[in-house]
């Protein structure tokens, strides 16, 4: 069995022994991923969220049985790149300026993108957030994907837009889009007046506690951070590749424990209730994904959602990128639970499987 650091105490150690051994088995698995996890940062979140007392964070580290001679078990504080976890965040933020009357969630986009001006047909920043105004993404370019690998420098917000444009598929179909969270982006910045790491650390790390997260702005940024070895440097550390920059919305490092504490935050505290139903209250993105534990996935405002009663629900996002996946899901109730995920490998369907079983277990009591 994989060796497991437990930083729970006394009642809970026993059930984080049981849910590590589970998590374990599910890391242990053959995978066709062309980069297999080495090891895996675990963090859940338990109750806390209306009974007056804080959550339970409690986080532990696994590494695969084969692999103990070689990987080292990481520490539990470890900080990571999460990717398109970052999306929920942005949104988040949005939805504080919302909350403020600052921003119109479902008045016109244009009122802050100007970029969007000429557009046939307008869209709001609901639609932006949901992935539903009709606007391109650029991971299957073949540019782009050169360019990464290559350890280019990455390409400037503009570049991005000149690229890629801002015409796509029908406004009201749900078309995933990076460059939607771009501009994103730039409509925190223009509301809040301020760079988007500041922004974001005056509306969602701050007042969420989320002290390990910082938004990396250069390659030395990600030195010390949990990576893998990923194909697309061959033997090149990814830290020394990879530039932050390839995210085109900006990119959050943060520790599990922090992840998981991101999606058990976002409560009546945080945001009125109303845009909280409106972050999960997702439409249908298609059928049962192959692989994958979704069974009727969804998109609300930044969240992926399970809509499905008997398999969920739950909501928060899936991330992906060079040398680690990110996963954080939440999943309401009586006794609420907040899971989080940081593999140093890209295999988004173990992530995934991974934070779904510990919800599973723990909202259970298996």
């Amino acid at each position: 069995m994989s060796d497991a650091t437990n930083t729970g105490a006394g009642q809970d150690r026993a059930g984080m022994e049981m849910l590590a051994t589970a998590l374990a088995s599910l890391l242990n698995e053959d995978t066709a991923s062309p980069a297999p996890a080495r090891s895996a940062l675990v963090a859940v979140a338990l109750g806390g969220r209306s009974d007056g007392e804080p959550a339970r964070i409690r986080s532990f580290a696994l590494r695969r049985a084969d692999r103990a001679a070689e990987v080292a078990l990481p520490a539990v504080d470890r900080r990571g790149l999460i990717y398109s976890l970052t999306k929920t965040m942005l949104a988040a933020a949005v939805l504080r300026f919302a909350a403020r009357g600052v921003v119109d969630l479902d008045g016109a986009a244009e009122r802050w993108l100007p970029e969007l001006a000429g557009r046939a047909e307008p869209v709001s920043v609901a639609h932006i957030l949901a992935h539903r105004a009709g606007l391109p993404d650029y991971g299957g370019r073949a540019d782009y994907r050169t360019a990464v690998a290559a350890g280019d420098e990455p390409w400037s917000g503009d570049e991005y837009l000149e690229r890629c444009g801002v015409a796509g598929p029908p406004v009201g179909a749900f078309a995933y889009s990076n460059i939607g969270y771009l501009l994103v982006g730039r409509l925190l910045e223009r509301a809040g007046n301020a760079p988007l790491a500041d922004v974001m650390t005056r509306e969602v790390f701050g007042p969420l506690g989320l002290a390990s997260a910082t938004m990396p702005r250069t390659r030395a940024d990600l030195g010390g951070l949990f990576f893998g070895p990923s194909p697309t440097f061959g033997d090149a550390p990814v830290a020394e590749r990879y530039h932050p920059g390839w995210v085109s919305h900006g990119v959050v490092a943060m520790a599990a424990a922090d992840a998981a504490r991101l999606l058990h935050g976002l409560t009546e505290d945080y945001l009125p209730g109303a845009l909280l139903r409106r972050m999960h209250d997702g439409l249908p993105v298609g059928g049962p994904m192959g692989g994958r534990p979704w069974v009727e996935p969804s998109y609300g405002l930044g969240t992926m959602v399970e809509l499905d009663p008997a398999a969920g629900p739950y909501w928060g996002h899936t991330g992906g990128g060079p040398g680690v996946t990110p996963v954080a899901y939440h999943a309401p109730g009586p006794n609420p639970v907040s899971v989080a995920v940081l593999l140093d490998g890209e295999d988004g369907a173990l992530a995934e499987w991974m934070a779904v079983e510990a919800i599973h277990r723990l909202r259970g009591g298996r």
